[in-house]
């Protein structure tokens, strides 16, 4: 018969449950910080999140902290769990000093790589709203981006889901996100608006995981047909910076118009604001009415030259129609200016160039038929209007030669297949809010050939000097 084992006294029994339970309070402490990698538990730190201004290196997000708080910082990990992150300085989010809204840049990424971000305030990381985004190839690379304009203020149509299926590189809102129509310069009217919008879980998730490229037109920069004379101009200018993750404005910051370039691959987007510097549309058309103004105009030609030879396809996002004779908006009251445009653009043999539009409640394609406003013609290019997100049907301009189709839950799709070869593939596909295709139409561009070497008898006299 064996000895049974020493029973263990009461006091002993406490004393060890005592230690356990020190232990266990110490490791739900440290599991909380974050300690050992483990994930933490979700916990909103920020209202909404967006991203914008990417590059082939760089991206821009902006939050809206729920609190005050001196130590945001973003998050950047090409791992769906963040780990391993690259991580920003810390900014500052109140509601004195900037609405608690912050604009993170993050540089040093590596091109064509997926990465998701997260926002960090107080030393918890917000996992309820982590967001997504590619950053642009090097080179000569093929791509999908969606387009869109025209939705009701907080709309949570299910096209803005469809949207974000289809996985596009970036979205690109041609304006009237909200309408507000603000009629007066207050700031706190344009915040309320924008976060209405971003409210909206079906527009938040797709900002949060698809890149915004965003510009204005009417509604959401003021009352219906607004231009420079709008009374909010400065407050719209103001709370855009504010609020957008965008590309570096061409006039710089404060209270300058928001037009901007930006490339993808062998492609250069040129975004003009048709908005805060035009002279008003009940103007006598002639010289002196203009719809971009002299510096954005001059800038705007610039970019033409540029980008001609350079970038095979150039893409102008001009928010409104361009084409058509009737209407209460758009170019056709500023005839002077376009036919101005139109022969800059003959004259310099502009070449590979699409606009794409929104403002008109539908969608519509022209193969250049009808874009043709040079004196003698010699100027047509493809136009794609893809509107309406959430908005009633209309139809403004034209004719189109594909046609034009009003309606709402409408976007595009835009496809450039390019290999590095000399010809670069477009096609244009406006969708319903069911990803059935309503009109497309597919054309292509030529890659200019690289200029011959100069002769070695160039070189000799530098050679020898």
């Amino acid at each position: 018969m064996t000895d049974s084992p020493n029973p263990i006294a009461p006091l002993e029994i406490l004393r060890r449950l005592h230690g356990a339970a020190i232990i266990l309070l110490a490791l739900a402490g440290w599991l909380a910080l974050g300690g050992g990698g483990t994930a933490q538990p979700p916990t909103d730190r920020v209202e909404f999140v967006w991203a914008g201004a990417v590059t082939t290196d760089s991206v821009r997000v902006n939050a809206r902290l729920l609190s005050d708080s001196t130590t945001v910082r973003l998050h950047v990990s090409p791992f769906a769990d963040l780990h391993a992150p690259l991580l920003s300085g810390f900014y500052t989010a109140t509601l004195g000093l900037n609405n608690r809204v912050v604009s993170i840049p993050m540089a040093g990424l590596t091109p064509d790589t997926h990465y998701y971000y997260a926002i960090e305030s107080g030393g918890v990381v917000d996992t309820n709203h982590i967001g997504q985004f590619r950053t642009f190839p090097q080179g000569a690379a093929s791509f999908t981006f969606a387009a869109g304009s025209c939705a009701a203020t907080g709309s949570n149509h299910a096209v803005f889901a469809t949207i974000r299926q289809q996985n596009p590189l970036f979205f690109l809102h041609m304006g009237d996100m909200h309408y507000s129509n603000i009629a007066v310069n207050n700031r706190d009217l344009y915040r309320a608006a924008y976060n209405t919008v971003l409210a909206a879980p079906n527009q938040a998730d797709l900002y949060r995981n698809v890149p915004l490229v965003y510009m204005w037109d009417d509604h959401d920069y003021g009352p219906n047909n607004s231009d420079s004379t709008a009374p909010g101009r400065q407050a719209a200018r103001l709370t855009y910076q504010e609020y957008v993750p965008h590309y570096p404005l061409v006039a710089g910051t404060g209270d300058v118009p928001i037009y901007q370039a930006f490339s993808v691959g062998r492609v250069r987007f040129i975004v003009t604001d048709s908005r805060s510097e035009r002279t008003p549309y009940t103007a006598p058309d002639n010289a002196s009415k203009t719809m971009l103004g002299a510096a954005q105009k001059a800038w705007f030609k610039q970019e033409l030259l540029d980008s001609n030879g350079t970038y095979p396809l150039i893409v102008w996002v001009n928010t409104l129609p361009w084409i058509g004779t009737t209407g209460d908006d758009g170019w056709h009251r500023y005839t002077t200016e376009r036919r101005e445009l139109a022969n800059f653009i003959k004259a310099n043999h502009i070449a590979g160039l699409l606009m794409l539009s929104g403002d008109a409640h539908m969608l519509a394609i022209d193969d250049g038929t009808h874009s043709d406003y040079a004196d003698g013609g010699g100027a047509g290019f493809p136009v794609f209007h893809a509107a309406a997100l959430d908005r009633n049907g209309s139809v403004k301009g034209g004719p189109y030669s594909e046609g034009a189709y009003p309606g709402g839950g409408q976007f595009g799709l835009v496809t450039v297949t390019d290999t590095g070869g000399s010809v670069i593939t477009v096609t244009l596909s406006g969708r319903n809010a069911s990803n059935q295709e309503i009109v497309g139409y597919t054309f292509t561009v030529t890659v200019p050939a690289p200029p011959p070497p100069l002769p070695l008898s160039y070189y000799l006299p530098l050679i020898l000097k």
